[in-house]
């Protein structure tokens, strides 16, 4: 089998040869380039499916897409840059609407080659009142050239996926709000904080048809949970009823339904079973997040498929690579039998992370996680 295989047959109920084993090289890899520290050999698409040949594990963070273009009528959007001799942005993003505006900032650090939300663009009723006119206005132009493209070219190697938006309550939380102003939103808003989350809902629609209709047969749900900020009466009241809706669509159209978990897990991760997902994915075990790799299926139940056991931060040279060989092994041994795991990254392999650490779990998923 293939590594696109073994992913294929796990989701399937089927037993792989081996157990499949995917990685998130993106954030490693775009500071790569960033620093201009990465060989000519793996730049570009075709450079890109060569790392990942090189290091023998599977793709799927580089290869989804969200199938289509969104456009906003009645809305003038606006978006400016300001760049620093330390390398630092400062980026400005409006929407203005007959309603009123909204300007979310974010800021690019280089030492990190990573970016933050400085300041979100909703955070009062009104600011309520511009995102459902914007998403009342929303209208979504079907693209799928490109996953057909790499449905071609990575063949075999990846998990080519569609990404539709983030769930109506966390792309509050993730994308529009924050944390803090949704919480608040919560308490002081409620009537009007329900109206965002049912328009979003209502805005979805047409981009769940295109994904439906879409030649990927993976859904990526890239929802960035973690139990801290999601307890379990939230996740009930907004996660589960939206996710069941959509998974009995999706479902019908016969795609696989993947959702990124990747903080702490004990709130949340029980009640994923119940969601008709099919996975939940980047799963980050203790110390790094708060259950053992050992409880994982114990906390998780016995319908959903697990993906990750692997902390990012073990990939980095900060820790010894014994304690990432230790780690893998104890995946290996707890949760070889009855094939509904996968070896996954969670959540990213840091851009100070020793590339051949990747390499190293190939080999070990090679010699210790055959099934026949």
């Amino acid at each position: 089998m293939n590594l696109e295989e073994r992913l294929l047959a796990v989701f399937s109920g089927k037993e792989p040869d081996v157990m499949p084993w995917f990685a998130d090289l993106t954030y490693w890899y775009r500071a790569r380039v960033y620093r201009n520290e990465l060989p000519s050999k793996y730049l570009g698409e075709r450079g890109q499916i060569r790392l990942y040949k090189d290091l023998g594990c599977g793709c799927h963070e580089e290869i989804y897409n969200l199938p289509g273009e969104v456009t906003y009528y009645g809305v003038k959007s606006t978006s400016s840059a300001e760049r620093f001799r330390d390398g630092t942005v400062i980026y400005e993003e409006g929407y203005s609407t007959p309603v009123g505006n909204v300007t979310g900032v974010t800021k690019f650090v280089p030492q990190s080659v990573s970016s933050a939300h400085i300041k979100y663009a909703a955070a009062t009723r009104q600011d309520l009142k511009v995102l459902q006119y914007m998403h009342k206005n929303q209208s979504f132009r079907a693209d799928y050239s490109l996953q057909h493209d790499r449905l071609k070219n990575w063949k075999g190697l990846g998990f080519v996926s569609s990404l539709p938006p983030r769930t109506p309550f966390q792309r509050l939380i993730v994308v529009w709000a924050g944390v803090v102003n949704t919480v608040r939103l919560m308490m002081r808003e409620p009537e009007e904080l329900e109206e965002t989350i049912q328009v979003l809902s209502e805005a979805d629609d047409r981009i769940y048809e295109a994904v439906c209709e879409s030649p990927a047969q993976g859904v990526y749900f890239g929802e960035n949970i973690t139990s801290d900020v999601i307890s379990p009466p939230i996740f009930k009241k907004y996660h589960t009823p939206y996710y069941k809706k959509r998974a009995e669509q999706l479902h019908k159209a016969g795609k696989i339904i993947y959702v990124h978990i990747d903080g702490t897990l004990r709130g949340v991760l029980p009640l994923m079973g119940d969601t008709c997902v099919d996975c939940a994915q980047s799963v980050t075990p203790a110390p790094v997040g708060d259950v053992p790799v050992e409880k994982l299926r114990e906390v998780a139940g016995p319908k959903i498929i697990l993906w990750g056991g692997l902390p990012g931060v073990y990939f980095s040279r900060l820790y010894p690579e014994q304690t990432l060989r230790e780690m893998a092994l104890d995946v290996m041994e707890h949760h070889l039998e009855g094939h509904r795991f996968i070896m996954g990254v969670a959540d990213q392999v840091p851009p100070d992370g020793d590339i051949n650490r990747v390499k190293m779990i190939t080999d070990l998923v090679g010699k210790h996680a055959k099934y026949n």
